[in-house]
């Protein structure tokens, strides 16, 4: 039986209220700067947002996914780079706690990431991997002295803003390529060197630099799980959950947009645009799409005596991520459609440039055809005809 959350929706609101205006408020700077929302950030420390998977025996308040993705949705309808940083996060959390057992310096951190708030991110790619996160060419350095770990060329979203790293490499220097484990790394125990700066057309604050990561830490702080099970298990599903949510955000609010200026042109006495109504009426059925894909993937993750084979869940979660995907470019259209050259605009009430860029990072970060190039191989032999 699922624990009820304890945190009331009362209170949340009243927590979740200063941090939704400080990421609005901080939005267009954080975009039009390619910087990390600092301010956002640290309002979701003061209200202590940052550890809400964690279980309560270890000191946090356990909140389901479904709670979680909620609030990804609501926090990216008002700064969706602010959304992606506080999805990625629980996602790289969710995995941290699937796989602590009974480690006590895991659990030790898990009593840590509620204490002092730590922004968790992941550092699963490698420079000679070509993007694939299943590989790794470093590996698992045992010494005399420690665990040392040199992991080149990793792509690393909002690195500098972190406290903790989960990182990928082979078991040890023997060990095949996909013969992974994950280590959680702490800021201290690590060098980044940078190889360049972030400049993209979209999703600027998440600042998803490339680095040479080098790190010495204690063999303690290698989870003992397989990283092929930890992916599985958690890395897959949460991601494109949470990730999803920060889609659903981003559509939401150009929608939302778009239904403002149509309300205010009626205001204005303008005569009626039968075909504009008709496009808002197409986005919400696109809309409620997307919210149906991500209610169907929520519960088939929080339903431990599911039915669902481990391919059916595989092929769920992966279509979620990319029917998100092309579903929110969709949505940001119609808006940017319905708006006309307001909405082309860089400012004004109902700009939506910011939502059109950011809405097509989705289909490149985690890029959609390497997922349904994997998925290929897969699907080819299942039957379309599984019952629902």
């Amino acid at each position: 039986m699922q624990v009820p959350d304890p945190l009331s929706k009362a209170v949340l609101e009243q927590d979740l209220k200063h941090v939704f205006t400080t990421a609005a408020q901080y939005a267009d700077a954080v975009d039009r700067e390619g910087r990390i929302p600092t301010e956002a950030l640290q309002a979701l420390r003061a209200e202590r947002l940052l550890g809400l998977l964690v279980p309560r025996r270890f000191g946090g308040p356990e909140l389901s996914m479904r709670a979680v993705a909620n609030l990804c949705r609501r926090l990216s309808e008002s700064c969706a780079a602010t959304g992606l940083i506080f999805a990625m996060h629980h996602s790289q959390a969710a995995v941290a706690i699937g796989q602590t057992g009974d480690s006590a310096w895991h659990q030790g951190l898990m009593e840590r990431m509620v204490g002092e708030q730590y922004l968790i991110a992941s550092a699963t790619t490698e420079g000679t991997t070509g993007g694939s996160i299943r590989t790794s060419t470093c590996f698992l350095d045992r010494r005399s002295d420690g665990l040392h770990l040199d992991k080149g060329g990793a792509v690393i979203s909002y690195a500098r803003a972190a406290d903790v790293f989960l990182v990928s490499a082979r078991r040890d220097g023997e060990a095949a390529a996909s013969d992974q484990q994950l280590v959680a790394v702490m800021r201290d125990q690590l060098e980044l060197v940078p190889h360049g700066r972030w400049n993209p057309i979209g999703m600027r604050g998440a600042c998803t630099d490339r680095f040479d990561l080098i790190a010495h830490c204690s063999p303690d702080q290698i989870f003992e799980g397989t990283f092929a099970k930890a992916m599985s298990d958690s890395m897959l599903p949460t991601s494109h959950i949470l990730l999803g949510s920060v889609w659903l955000g981003v559509a939401v609010a150009a929608l939302s947009r778009a239904r403002g200026f149509l309300r205010a042109r009626n205001r204005s006495g303008a005569p009626l645009n039968p075909i504009a109504n008709l496009r808002l009426a197409e986005g919400e059925a696109l809309v409620q799409q997307m919210r149906g894909m991500l209610a169907a993937n929520v519960a088939l993750y929080e339903d431990g005596v599911s039915q669902a084979s481990g391919l059916d869940r595989m092929v769920s979660y992966n279509a979620l991520k990319v029917g998100a995907s092309e579903l929110v470019v969709r949505i940001t259209d119609i808006a940017l459609r319905i708006c006309g050259i307001q909405g082309y605009m860089e400012e004004g009430e109902f700009y939506l440039s910011r939502h059109i860029r950011d809405a097509h990072s989705a289909a490149v970060m985690v890029n959609d055809d390497r997922i349904l190039g994997n998925m290929s191989s897969v699907v080819l032999g299942a039957p379309l005809e599984r019952d629902i």
